[in-house]
């Protein structure tokens, strides 16, 4: 005689469900499908992305779960379930709820709520508030060990790399930052002298590591929320390990650095920026190497070289020259720019092949280059640095060039713009130009088209310079499309587009020196305007058997949406680079045993929604899991 012991999951992960679970509850859809669901970019009534909330609830039936009685639970998700802010699990970053309670992209592809610059001189990277210009984290650059989140897992990975970095986290002159589309933050460290690296950190706690097994995130934060992190270690703003050969006292929101370029010697990693990479994933990380004048290629989920076109197993791309800036159009084209020179590299960034590296200004247009910007056009700027109160475009579509000059301009000082150091470029066609001169902070905005100063009153162009504001660096855009300029001198200053005023940070150690996308501004308006929404299931155990994902969506022209999977036996785990990942899939239904997705208690399927027009938007507007839990006992 055959017993059959079925270990049952009546409810899955649908927290305050009432209904009887004991027989199958049906999702009925909205009679609403028509009128132009996919049509435009839905708009939430404020800052669209980011951790949103739900713009309407829809019709009932959110999360439903049944059993049907053999140990089986499907659980569906659709309108009044989309929880976007952690509820039951559910995750929206760069989406929200249309009025029928669907997924949807917002008007904004992501909050960019935060900017990373680093601080060339100390060897931290701080994060700032970009509504209140208050500092919020501060990072060491680099870490010697990593245990928690290597590709091999432990033993901790050594050598060169490890005995480098014992030099002191203040060795390694981190420079370049570059934002992924899950915020996380990349940072290009030249260690002048030491062994070069990228470092990942992260922007939200629940992708941190918790190292030390204590159930909680230690990282860095603003405790007394006076703008600026305390290095005092009785503070606890920062974390500041004593023994950097002990990875369970590292920061838990820096995830790993990777060794890039050969150890010592000249500048190492310059040049940093991002691409779309795979859908469902963060993006592609290229780093160039200035002194061997080589471009690789890292994986957004273990920062490890992988390789480029050609097949033979090459990660990097060989230069003619030393690259110094990066950046990446909405072609998915990597632009490598030499300092000093109006002179770039073209890279196809899928798969990664070289185009031209010999592209340069003409002499007599007296161009020259240090930092790198993109326009809506896929027009690459660069400012005039050298060349004094000068900006250079170059058009690839057309192969021409432009150049614009500043001598003339005066600010609300009467002082002459000095020389341009960095360039950003927002959505409107309006371009942006810090002005450095040792002693100088400024900045300037003028047209994209004809080159036209855009005043701010009277003035054409705002100096801000003062015994804490000089030696304007990078030049970065906010969610509001508000410029943002990093001063060496050690502070950030924001000039509001509407009056000339000006915000100023507080003041940390001088050293700031970054003029890459350092807010992820270029990234999601012109190289990759995205949104993800993610949801949690919690099995009957670490046995649980997931078997299909189905969904409902409409995804038209010019739009994609695709999902992955990842299953592991806490959700903490599924945050982490091992965990393990399927897909991604763009057709439904998708049977996940085929696949190979392995029992664990926990699946996260994470949708992502893209839109290549920034009009047009897919819309999500139902999704099922099913997992099989019986047990069969002779």
């Amino acid at each position: 005689m055959r017993t059959r012991l079925v270990v049952l999951l009546a409810w899955a992960v649908v927290s305050g469900c009432q209904c009887n679970c004991s027989n199958r509850v049906d999702f009925t859809k909205d009679g609403g499908r028509a009128g132009g669901e996919g049509g435009g970019l839905a708009g939430d009534g404020g800052s669209a992305g980011g951790r949103a909330t739900a713009g309407g609830q829809g019709g009932a039936g959110g999360g439903v779960a049944f059993d049907a009685g053999d140990g089986t639970t499907t659980t569906t998700i659709g309108p009044g379930g989309f929880t976007l802010d952690g509820g039951s699990g559910g995750v929206g970053s760069g989406v929200v709820t249309n009025p029928m309670g669907h997924i949807v992209l917002g008007t904004s592809s992501l909050d960019l709520g935060f900017m990373w610059v680093a601080n060339n001189s100390t060897g931290w990277v701080s994060k700032y508030d970009t509504r209140t210009g208050k500092e919020v984290g501060r990072f060491w650059a680099t870490i010697p060990k990593d245990c928690a989140n290597s590709p091999n897992g432990p033993p901790c990975a050594g050598g060169s790399f490890q005995a480098a970095l014992t030099a002191g986290p203040g060795k390694h002159n981190p420079s370049r930052t570059a934002i992924d589309r899950f915020g996380n933050v990349w940072v290009a460290n030249r260690a002048v002298g030491q062994q070069g690296s990228v470092t990942k950190i992260a922007n939200d706690p629940v992708d941190c590591v918790d190292r030390n097994g204590n159930g909680s995130i230690q990282t860095s934060r603003d405790l007394n929320n006076d703008g600026q992190i305390s290095m005092n270690p009785a503070d606890g703003e920062m974390i500041l390990p004593t023994n950097f050969q002990d990875p369970n006292q590292y920061d838990e929101c820096v995830l790993f650095s990777t060794p890039v370029g050969g150890p010592g010697g000249d500048v190492a990693a310059r040049a940093i920026a991002v691409s779309a990479g795979i859908e469902g994933s963060a993006g592609d990380v290229w780093v160039a190497i200035y002194r061997e004048q080589r471009v690789y290629k890292l994986s957004s989920l273990t920062g490890q070289p992988v390789p480029v076109s050609g097949g033979s197993g090459q990660t990097y791309i060989q230069l003619n020259f030393g690259p110094y800036g990066a950046i990446v159009d909405s072609k998915q084209r990597l632009w490598i720019v030499e300092i000093g020179q109006a002179r770039f590299a073209l890279i196809d960034a899928n798969p990664g092949t070289l185009i031209n590296d010999t592209i340069r200004a003409p002499a007599n247009l007296n161009c020259a280059a240090y930092a790198l910007g993109i326009d809506g056009k896929d027009r690459v700027w660069v400012p005039g640095w050298s060349q004094g109160a000068r900006a250079c475009r170059y058009d690839h579509s057309t192969q021409t060039w432009a150049a614009f000059d500043f001598s003339s301009a005066r600010s609300q000082r009467n002082t002459a713009f000095a020389m341009g150091r960095g360039i950003a470029v927002d959505v409107l066609g309006t371009v942006y130009m810090s002005g450095y001169g040792g002693n100088t902070g400024q900045l300037i905005r003028f047209d994209a088209e004809t080159g036209a100063v855009k005043p701010y009153g009277a003035a054409a162009f705002i100096d801000y310079s003062d015994a804490q504001s000089s030696a304007a660096i990078g030049v970065g855009l906010d969610s509001d499309g508000q410029p943002w300029v990093n001063n060496s001198s050690g502070n950030m200053v924001r000039v509001d587009n509407a009056t000339g005023a000006i915000l100023k940070s507080t003041q940390q150690d001088p050293g700031l020196y970054t003029y890459s996308d350092f807010t992820g501004y270029q990234l999601r308006n012109f190289t990759a305007p995205r949104g993800v929404y993610r949801r949690d299931f919690e099995g009957c155990g670490e046995e649980a058997e997931w078997r299909t994902l189905t969904w409902d969506a409409s995804v038209p022209p010019n739009t994609t949406l695709s999902v992955t999977v990842r299953v592991a036996n806490t959700i903490a785990e599924l945050s982490q680079p091992g965990a393990a990942r399927y897909g991604p899939f763009t057709t439904s239904p998708v049977d996940l045993q085929a696949q190979g997705v392995v029992k664990r208690k926990y699946l996260r399927a994470e949708f992502t929604l893209s839109s290549a027009d920034r009009v047009t938007t897919p819309v999500l507007r139902s999704f099922q899991v099913t997992s099989f839990c019986g047990v069969m006992i002779q």
